[in-house]
């Protein structure tokens, strides 16, 4: 699990080549949590089957992707999950990188434990805030004791992301000595609104961020950020998604982003002539605060400018991983 040698040097070539690096692939659009600033769930939608989305890792693997973060709606809601990370991580010698996004209101030790046998690298637990609010049901009272199995549990690396807005900010401080106990790395999304534009503004957010950083590995953009929450949308950077950024929507279409839905191409037809074809500035460039967008756009768009980041972040996924291997060798064997 996690960065080795072939990884880093292939990563490297994304750089240089027309294929893309990083792909998000919707597993089922329904969610068990209905958070009011939350617009990529459809409750009730259908699991997509196991055997449509192994077509669809084909035709990503093919085309060259690296990393795979797999979402929702909730990801945990599909039943097959752990087989999809195994077969995902049987691509290129188990030389990439997968990710779950998951609010982690489904997890147990069976399913943690499934997760360890099916080598995932990375798990992304969103939670909000300290209770349940109006806004988001994402809080810590409810996954606590879900988060302490998988510090118990998990052999791969786990990191807490919380929506930064007005609510989340008024107990981060609470919050973050509340967890501090946990072996886990912490971050911020922005709150965005419609077409992935920023929809927080002030001071007291740069406040925050100068202390706890936005999170590892898109820091490097935090010029951009505090710009934002300014509402300076001026400095220019230039999108890849669609190019360098693919995101597999449950019908196998690929779209921009989560947020942006005008553009949409079949994933079984796309090729290097089309993957080029969107590497063009976006419309919705201005104040996008998608972290995972900009961070691939970022690191791959502007290498001079953030090689430090790219080393600093692989050398803390090689040091977390080996942590994890660590911890699991230690741990006793627990029964089925």
């Amino acid at each position: 699990m996690g960065l080795d040698l072939k990884f880093v040097a292939t990563g490297a070539k994304r750089v240089f080549d027309s294929r893309p690096m990083y792909a998000q692939i919707i597993v089922t659009d329904d969610c068990n949590l209905t958070c009011r600033y939350c617009d990529e769930y459809t409750p009730g939608a259908p699991i997509i089957p196991l055997e449509t989305l192994k077509q669809r890792i084909d035709k990503l693997d093919e085309l060259g992707v690296l990393v795979y973060d797999f979402l929702g709606g909730e990801t945990l809601m599909h039943p097959q999950i752990a087989e999809l990370i195994k077969y995902t991580k049987t691509k290129r010698g188990g030389s990439n990188l997968t990710t779950i996004i998951t609010n982690g209101f489904l997890l147990t030790g069976p399913m943690i434990r499934d997760l360890n046998e099916a080598g995932l690298d990375f798990m992304q637990v969103s939670v909000d805030s300290l209770h349940p609010t109006a806004m988001s049901e994402k809080s810590l009272k409810s996954v606590l004791p879900r988060l302490r199995l998988l510090a118990k549990e998990a052999k791969f690396t786990v990191e807490i992301q919380t929506v930064l807005n007005d609510e989340t900010y008024n107990t981060y401080e609470e919050f973050r000595a509340t967890v501090k106990e946990l072996p886990f790395a912490f971050g911020f999304s922005v709150q965005h609104g419609q077409g992935g534009q920023i929809n927080i503004k002030g001071e007291k957010f740069l406040e925050l961020l100068e202390k706890y950083g936005v999170f590892e590995g898109v820091n490097f953009y935090g010029d951009h950020l505090k710009e934002m929450l300014k509402g300076d949308f001026s400095r220019p950077w230039k999108c890849l998604s669609g190019f360098k950024f693919l995101y597999v929507n449950s019908k196998g279409g690929v779209q921009w982003c989560a947020q942006q839905r005008d553009y949409m191409y079949p994933l079984e037809m796309m090729d290097l002539a089309q993957l080029r074809a969107n590497n063009v500035h976006k419309h919705c460039e201005a104040g996008c605060s998608l972290g995972c967008v900009r961070m691939v756009s970022h690191t791959l768009g502007e290498p001079l400018k953030t090689f430090g980041a790219s080393v600093k972040l692989a050398l803390g996924m090689s040091k977390q991983t080996k942590q994890s291997k660590e911890k699991a060798d230690r741990r006793e064997p627990v029964a089925a």
